[in-house]
């Protein structure tokens, strides 16, 4: 009994260095496997909003969400350069229907757009009067 207790530590305690240079790799080799797997994430949206000039925002626009699906180094990719929602907005806009197809990713991820929410995004949008501009003298200038 006692001979099977000493192999066993020595089987343990012996070649510490290679046993943990063997499992570093194993680790390392597991990540990189890891990352060429296919994966999906939420990720947010970036809103590249351009407004009409007799609109505002009169609050903070809501926060969207696109699932994307794709490796995942090229995920990682999106957290650097966010996705995009470009649309143009004037007064009638301020409930419009998002789809994946309205999401623009950059062109080194290569990903897929697979869903959005909300479906449905309210803009808190708010009516700009128009400015009146005065010469020197102070005769009226129609805008």
């Amino acid at each position: 009994m006692l001979s099977f207790n000493r192999r066993f530590r020595s089987a343990i305690t012996e070649h510490l260095p290679v046993k943990f240079s063997a499992l570093f790799f194993a680790v390392v080799m597991w990540v990189i496997v890891r990352s060429e797997e296919p994966s999906e994430a939420w990720i947010d949206v970036h809103l590249a909003l351009t407004l009409d000039s007799t609109v505002a925002m009169s609050g903070q626009p809501p926060v969207v969400q696109a699932l994307i699906s794709g490796r995942g180094r090229e995920i990682l990719k999106l957290y650097s350069s966010s996705p995009e929602l470009r649309r143009s907005v004037a007064m009638d806009d301020s409930v419009f229907a998002v789809h994946p197809a309205d999401v623009f990713t950059p062109n080194e991820a290569d990903v897929k757009v697979v869903d959005v929410r909300p479906h449905f995004v309210h803009l808190p949008l708010a009516a700009v009067a128009p400015v009146e501009r005065r010469s020197t003298r102070g005769n009226r200038i129609s805008p």
